[in-house]
């Protein structure tokens, strides 16, 4: 299939397909008469990379996914190992945001007459964060 038929089945804009060719993530095609073409894993290929994505995965942990994929290695595994590495990440981003959040949340009851006042309280719930 060419590239126009990819991008349409898989609605992603052929320049995303070209960038991940260029990035290696996916890899490049045979070319007929000096064009792309693409055999039909490549839908599914672009399906991981979009899931890969979704769930933050950087290019180089696409191109370890995707490179792996076939040595013998159950896609399970792969999936597994990336998912816990980066629920991790998320667990560690998601801890100061919460914090945020729940100061966020007492300057919204404020009660204060005068600005000292406020001066007075943040300065106590800061330090007993």
């Amino acid at each position: 299939m060419t590239i126009a038929e990819l991008a349409a089945k898989r609605g992603t804009p052929a320049s995303t397909v070209r960038y991940r060719e260029k990035i290696g993530v996916l890899p490049k095609p045979e070319r007929v008469g000096g064009k792309r073409r693409y055999s039909a894993d490549a839908i599914q290929r672009l399906a991981v990379l979009h899931l890969a994505q979704a769930c933050g995965f950087r290019l180089g942990e696409m191109r370890h996914l995707l490179h792996r994929f076939g040595a013998g290695v159950k896609p399970q595994s792969l999936w597994q190992e990336l998912a816990r590495r980066r629920q991790r990440e998320l667990a560690a981003e998601i801890a100061p945001l919460k914090a945020t959040r729940r100061l966020v949340d007492r300057v919204v009851q404020c009660r204060c007459v005068e600005l000292t006042e406020c001066g007075r309280i943040a300065g106590s719930v800061l330090e007993s964060e």
